[in-house]
């Protein structure tokens, strides 16, 4: 939203699998993700006003943006080798598609 962080992923990931948790936090976010290998998943603007909350195990990570409040990404606790990356956030993706 407001432009601090930078997020990108690799471009052969895609987007296709796109979908949104029915989780307590992901469904009062409402952020649609796509699931991204953590390790496609790059910072690459100004990491450093990320902030993360954890709570229940400490073993999910959810990031926002601490400027907006944005979420950008988080690491699943399902499956830590994973992230849940938030679409809206990257510049051409149309939410309806």
């Amino acid at each position: 939203h407001c432009g601090a962080v930078g997020i990108a992923i690799r471009a052969s990931t895609g987007l296709s699998g796109s979908g949104r948790c029915d989780w307590a936090l992901c469904r009062r976010r409402w952020g649609r993700n796509a699931a991204v290998s953590r390790h496609d998943v790059d910072i690459i603007k100004w990491a450093d006003m990320l902030t993360c909350y954890q709570f229940n195990t400490g073993t999910a990570e959810h990031y926002f943006c601490s400027r907006c409040g944005i979420y950008t990404h988080h690491r699943r606790r399902s499956n830590p080798d994973e992230c849940g990356v938030n679409i809206g956030c990257f510049d051409g993706v149309t939410m309806a598609d």
